[in-house]
């Protein structure tokens, strides 16, 4: 891989985006795109002021919070428009490990999409109580409503090849909130590109709050019945 983009959605991450930049510029032939929704915290104007001493770190700061669905989206656009050969997504909460950025990328040689995965063998996740029950269960179901053979669906720390932006770039895709994370990977898995999975540590947040809203689970079921119907179109072609 000759050109790989890292994107990352913030808002109000203050105090995790200094640390997660430096990180990701410290690995070789990789760009940085920080995409903000305007953060209160001023999250924007840190990534500015790292933008002084590293040509490789770019901004789109948004005018107000739309969601990480077109904040992904807008990433897509820029690495298709830049002719990235590919684009690597990851959480501004330190949640997703930089350092195994490499990983991802050499994965990439034989697939379309890699995703990480916490549900595999070696895969971990911090969460506990009810937020691993829910996580999981959401993972489940997945697989169940789309007949997808993987055990991960729902965490942002994935790689997408050029081919897979330019296949998703020909889909009407609108969806604002988390459930887009899911129907990117319907749409390229459907398509026909080839998909993967490798395990990672998903570590809880230790600053800032979870942007997750709670009636995120009803939307992603909506979502599932809806991506359910349409896999039986694609199976028709």
């Amino acid at each position: 891989m000759k050109k790989i983009l890292a994107c990352v959605p913030t808002f109000n991450e203050s105090g995790n985006i200094k640390i997660l930049c430096k990180k990701i510029l410290r690995i070789k032939k990789i760009d940085l795109l920080i995409i903000d929704d305007n953060s209160p915290d001023n999250t924007w104007a840190i990534v500015e002021n790292l933008r002084l001493k590293n040509k490789n770190l770019f901004l789109i700061k948004r005018k107000k919070k739309i969601g990480i669905g077109s904040a992904i989206r807008a990433g897509f656009d820029f690495a298709l428009k830049k002719k990235y050969d590919g684009i690597i997504t990851l959480d501004a909460d330190l949640s997703h490990d930089p350092e195994k950025i490499p990983l991802f990328i050499n994965k990439l040689k034989q697939n379309d999409f890699v995703i990480g995965s916490r549900y595999i063998k070696n895969g971990k996740s911090d969460y506990k109580g009810i937020r691993d029950f829910l996580s999981r269960s959401a993972n489940i179901l997945c697989n169940f409503f789309l007949k997808m053979p993987f055990k991960e669906f729902t965490t942002s720390y994935r790689i997408y090849s050029n081919k897979s932006l330019i296949t998703l770039s020909k889909f009407n895709l609108k969806t604002e909130d988390y459930s887009s994370q899911i129907e990117f990977f319907f749409y390229i898995y459907y398509s026909g590109l080839k998909c993967s999975e490798i395990p990672i540590h998903f570590k809880d947040r230790s600053e800032g709050n979870s942007k997750i809203p709670k009636i995120q689970i009803i939307y992603s079921l909506f979502k599932l019945i809806k991506l359910y119907f349409l896999k039986k179109r694609f199976k028709s072609k």
